[in-house]
């Protein structure tokens, strides 16, 4: 896969799965794209869901078909006509909620600016309003956004020395830190994802694959479908918090509008819908658990069902499964351990939960 998302989970876990799955799969849940990206490599179609522009935009790289070509011209017509901005701060990029509260994630910086010196801010933001100018295709255009959010990183004081990846699911500026150019960072990102272009064929928007930006509980489920999905687990990552270092960023370009050719409309960033606990945002475990149940008993009556859970304990391994048999019927219960997932916050747990009714 092209692009990093928290939390993912190992495509050969995925693909074993996928092998007796047959039809249309949803993942209402969609996060990175990877059971998406299974089903459409076991020669079904799917539809991928999550209320998360930056997973959406995560995905549609991994996966929609872009020429790499194009790709590869505009993205040297961008460095070509990038002109210095006298910017020097992105508005309202504080990391609260709405309620008032910091991020739970928060800890020595307040706000998105905060991570980037000032020569690399004014390069990054010039660089997105190259990509702005440019003229291609839709799917190039989006490509040359997720270029640029894939640079981010690399070029903020949140990247550590000797480290090239956001390996902390945590807002920080570590003592060591050693920021790339931006330009630098960019032409690397540029590099990287060329490569995967030339790799990988990816499949047809709209024909193969649909991937909307939405809320899993509003959406509307075909009976004869097949619901393959893997919920955000408890609060280990908090993705939607996570991905406002992005989100910050791209709003202050054409980006919404350029999304809006593809959906239809514009897409939004509401943390509040985010299923996960919570407890800056008032999201409690028993909260966490009603919502699941919610969308556990409106998928109930879909022909297919793959509900597929990360869980760090037995009495909550046991929850799932007793609301999962109130809803389903002839359900079928798997044990799976990633013995090689990276740990993840505290608890670090690596066993998964499989509940069918197929």
């Amino acid at each position: 896969m092209l692009m990093r998302y928290w939390g993912r989970k190992p495509l050969e876990l995925i693909d074993k799965i996928m092998i007796d799955v047959h039809g249309t799969v949803i993942d209402p849940f969609g996060g990175g794209g990877t059971i998406v990206f299974s089903a459409l490599r076991h020669d079904n179609k799917a539809i991928y869901l999550d209320i998360n522009p930056y997973a959406w935009l995560v995905t549609f790289v991994n996966v929609v078909s872009i020429d790499p070509k194009e790709f590869e011209e505009k993205s040297k017509e961008v460095l070509e006509n990038v002109y210095l901005e006298s910017v020097f701060s992105l508005h309202n990029d504080y990391l609260y909620y709405p309620n008032g509260k910091f991020f739970w994630k928060r800890r020595n910086a307040d706000r998105i600016t905060e991570f980037f010196s000032r020569e690399n801010f004014i390069k990054l933001f010039s660089i997105l309003k190259s990509i702005d100018k440019v003229e291609s295709e839709t799917e190039v255009k989006i490509a040359l956004y997720a270029t640029f959010c894939s640079s981010l990183f690399t070029s903020s004081r949140m990247k550590r020395r000797n480290s090239g990846s956001w390996g902390v699911p945590s807002y920080w500026v570590p003592k060591e830190h050693e920021e790339v150019n931006a330009e630098e960072a960019f032409k690397m990102s540029v590099k990287r994802f060329s490569s995967y272009f030339r790799r990988n064929k990816g499949y047809e928007l709209n024909v193969d694959v649909k991937l909307l930006i939405g809320n899993a509980l509003a959406f509307n489920y075909p009976d004869q479908s097949i619901v393959f999905t893997d919920p955000p687990y408890f609060d280990e990552i908090q993705y939607m918090e996570l991905s406002f270092f992005y989100w910050a960023w791209l709003r202050e370009s054409n980006f919404k509008k350029v999304i809006r050719e593809v959906l239809g409309y514009e897409p939004e960033f509401r943390i509040s819908d985010e299923i996960i606990v919570n407890p800056n945002r008032g999201v409690t475990f028993d909260k966490y658990m009603e919502t699941l149940k919610a969308f556990i008993t409106k998928v109930s009556k879909v022909n297919s069902k793959y509900l597929l859970f990360h869980y760090d304990n037995d009495k909550l391994r046991e929850k799932v499964i007793k609301i999962v048999k109130e809803n389903w019927t002839r359900i079928k219960v798997n044990d799976f351990e990633i013995v090689k997932q990276r740990k993840i916050g505290p608890r670090g747990g690596k066993k998964y939960l499989l509940v069918s009714s197929p």
